[in-house]
């Protein structure tokens, strides 16, 4: 089985398997994110990705295509989410008008005070979670947890988070 020889190390039965299912990859991108070169890109990184999942002994073990399609679903849909955040504008006076809202000092402040006073593991999760906009399931690995853990480790950094601001008064 040609998966069984990519675990082995065997690069071209990787390469077998990227040639037969890269076309229905790009497929299911393309019919997310409606643009063939967002499509391309997201095509080699869930290759990169599953590569580099089965090189450390993760990854899939039965159905390859399966697992890569799942993949690159989940970074289309995630491309697709980060680009509804994206607005253009060419508008200067646009950004004339948004540069000058700043929070108070004195929230600042409270922001900053109440950051500064979690451990370093609930600072982490946070920037990963709500700042990079990792899942946990994409997190769960580096972190030697369950998605479940990650995400009730996040749940439980935004709490303290919360309790710290209030606390700040």
């Amino acid at each position: 089985m040609l998966l069984d020889r990519v675990y082995q190390g065997d690069d071209a039965a990787f390469g077998t398997l990227y040639r037969r299912v890269s076309p229905m990859a790009r497929r299911a991108a393309h019919n997310i994110v409606r643009d063939s070169h967002a499509a391309d890109d997201l095509v080699q990184e869930t290759f990169y990705l599953v590569l580099r999942a089965v090189r450390s002994g993760r990854g899939p073990r039965d159905s390859f295509a399966g697992y890569v399609l799942a993949t690159v679903k989940h970074l289309a849909y995630r491309y697709c989410k980060t680009e509804s955040r994206t607005v253009a504008n060419d508008d200067p006076d646009m950004w004339e008008r948004h540069t000058d809202v700043v929070l108070p000092a004195v929230q600042t402040e409270r922001v900053t005070a109440a950051w500064a006073s979690l451990p370093p593991r609930w600072r982490s999760i946070l920037w990963l979670v709500e700042v990079d906009r990792y899942s946990p399931a994409e997190l769960a690995p580096g972190l030697s947890l369950t998605p479940n853990a990650v995400s009730s480790l996040a749940s439980r950094a935004r709490q303290a988070l919360r309790t710290a601001y209030l606390a700040t008064d």
